[in-house]
């Protein structure tokens, strides 16, 4: 099966960036301390099990099929971009190079992740108990109130009342809602992996702001790491680009690369053929500018996506200085439906009987 298939098709749950990175440390270690690929894999599927075991295994018998790593790799349960890392381990004949960049680069996304689960676990933990909570006295308490109200003749707070009313809009339009954000959700699941969707999709939110930056960051951190790594071991320009025609991972990509490689026949320079794509960071262009000063454009492109991923994590750690106030201010929220909606009925009773 293509590249391009097993990306769109691929729904089994995807290997953890922990278990990646510990895959590809091994294999780099055993590889370039001269062991043959098939021992390596041998020791290294000692260390997994389960559906990992199972998958490596797989790996193990297509190679021993005559298959290359890269399209036995393409049947495991992997990021398109660790297949993608093993095509250019093939194209510059040193797998070992290119799993010890996956192991750097998955190594660091775990820790990031573990970050973020550490930061956002207190206060996502916090307002679940506070729904929870909510959720309790919308269905135990709020009914006796109504029905005590009823009984003494009294009327209900206005802000108690607005909330009444809420609950039953809720109760009568929020599960149908639900269940139509759920179809449409799983529908754009399905048209996102069709491949023609989904260069359609990438289209439209290239033309979003939000979106279009973090698109951005993704091809150009794409770019500057696959092309830095294959230029380091001697692969050509146009090779470069052929490689990426047919195998990256996103359709668009695949297109912007095709006409790239239109232009670098006609004798352009890689700066000014990236110059004219406008899905990459400027800064990009920039660093290859030096490096072809230079005659170090793969150096330069190594550094640069180095840069990239620093700059995704500080990015996160921003948007995660917001996010957590956001989390507290919801938990506040809720504290203070709670007090309206609740203590204030009780408190207006206890003044009408006195």
């Amino acid at each position: 099966m293509s590249f391009n298939g097993m990306y769109g098709m691929r729904i089994k749950r995807q290997w953890s960036e922990r278990k990646l990175a510990n895959l590809s440390y091994r294999l780099s270690y055993l590889l370039d301390s001269g062991i043959p690929l098939l021992d390596s894999l041998d020791f290294a599927i000692g260390h997994f099990n389960g559906r990992e075991k199972e998958q490596l295994l797989h790996v193990r018998q297509s190679l021993e099929e005559g298959d290359s790593l890269s399209c036995a790799v393409e049947s495991m349960s992997v990021p398109s971009l660790f297949v993608s890392l093993i095509v250019a381990g093939e194209q510059h004949g040193h797998y070992a190079s290119s799993l010890s960049f996956a192991a750097r680069y998955y190594q660091r996304r775990a820790e990031w992740k573990h970050q973020i689960y550490q930061l956002l676990s207190y206060p996502f933990l916090l307002l679940l108990l506070s729904a929870a909570s909510l959720w309790f006295l919308l269905q135990a308490i709020l009914p006796q109130l109504a029905s005590m109200y009823s009984t003494l003749g009294l009327s209900l707070p206005y802000f108690t009342r607005v909330f009444i009313a809420i609950v039953s809009c809720f109760s009568s339009y929020g599960v149908p809602s639900i269940a139509v954000m759920l179809l449409c959700a799983a529908g754009f699941a399905i048209v996102r992996r069709r491949p023609q969707s989904a260069e359609k999709a990438a289209a439209f939110l290239f033309t979003v702001p939000f979106f279009r930056y973090w698109l951005k960051l993704k091809y150009s951190h794409y770019f500057a790491m696959q092309t830095g790594l294959l230029l380091e071991a001697g692969v050509s320009i146009l090779d470069i680009c052929i490689l990426f025609k047919n195998k990256a991972p996103w359709l668009l990509y695949r297109h912007l690369m095709e006409k790239a490689e239109v232009q670098l026949n006609e004798g352009r320079r890689l700066s000014d053929t990236m110059g004219e794509l406008p899905y990459f960071i400027p800064e990009l262009i920039r660093y290859i500018e030096l490096g072809e000063e230079g005659g170090q454009v793969g150096a330069c492109l190594l550094f640069y996506s180095g840069q990239v991923e620093e700059e995704i994590r500080q990015q996160i750690e921003k948007l995660l200085r917001w996010l957590e106030p956001l989390v507290l201010i919801a938990i506040g929220s809720i504290v203070l439906v709670i007090v309206l909606s609740f203590f204030l009925p009780v408190l207006h009773m206890i003044r009408s009987l006195n």
